[in-house]
């Protein structure tokens, strides 16, 4: 996988605002971070994170796994905001 240019050129310092998740991401690569959930597995760790709002749901939404381009669109858009384009 060849990393977006946005994410070279800030030479991995771009890590200081981003997430543990889209770390991975970066890290490993999208199909690989899905692989390492562990997400075909009922009994999986990466479902069973507590939620104190309900006693019937705890679990992790899989949809919510950042992608490259989530993170190139979060990366640009702090850029942006550093420069005083977009508050």
């Amino acid at each position: 996988m060849s990393l977006p240019e946005i994410i070279t050129r800030n030479c991995f310092s771009c890590f200081g605002s981003l997430n543990s998740s889209e770390r991975s991401v970066i890290l490993m690569g999208e199909d690989e971070y899905r692989k390492s959930l562990d997400l075909d597995n009922d009994n999986s760790s990466t479902w069973k994170l507590p939620s104190k709002e309900s006693s019937t749901f705890v679990g992790w939404n899989p949809q919510c796994i950042p992608t490259i381009d989530y993170i190139v669109w979060k990366l640009e858009r702090l850029e942006k905001i550093t420069k005083g384009e977009i508050h």
